[in-house]
């Protein structure tokens, strides 16, 4: 994995923080971790019970609803393409499916606005954060 493309790809989430520093398992945390907040946030959304609010409301509701998961997606998508498949052998492979696996669920909870379903994407993207959280850890302990 490049460590530019993850630093050029978190920036352009409008990341705040410095991240020349980091290492690339680093800045892959940092991408699971807006990733993770942007389908809690997509989760809290009453996107279901929209017909109760006013126009405006419903109308923001829905916005805030597809730019969360459409991020969440985004990110999902780039961190699958900044995979060095050469490499990176059958890891690489196996991260390419489940993050094509993890992007299509996005779309399809969604396209349906399938809270449920997004919780469940939600915990797995959590526990693929944690794992990148404790290789990162491990890199910069020197084990």
């Amino acid at each position: 994995m490049r460590a530019q493309y993850a630093t050029r790809a978190y920036s352009n989430l409008d990341a705040s923080g410095h991240t020349e520093d980091r290492s690339p398992a680093e800045l892959v945390v940092l991408l699971f971790e807006k990733a993770c907040s942007c389908l809690k946030t997509a989760t809290l959304i009453p996107i279901n019970d929209t017909d109760a609010l006013d126009l405006t409301d419903r109308l923001a509701a829905i916005e805030q609803f597809h730019k969360a998961t459409s991020k969440a997606m985004q990110i999902v998508v780039a961190l699958r393409e900044m995979l060095d498949m050469e490499s990176g052998g059958g890891t690489s492979t196996q991260l390419a499916e489940t993050y094509t696996i993890i992007a299509n669920n996005i779309w399809s909870a969604s396209k349906s606005q399938d809270t449920v379903s997004l919780t469940k994407i939600h915990s797995a993207l959590c526990e693929l954060r944690d794992a990148w959280r404790t290789l990162a850890a491990e890199q910069n302990t020197g084990q």
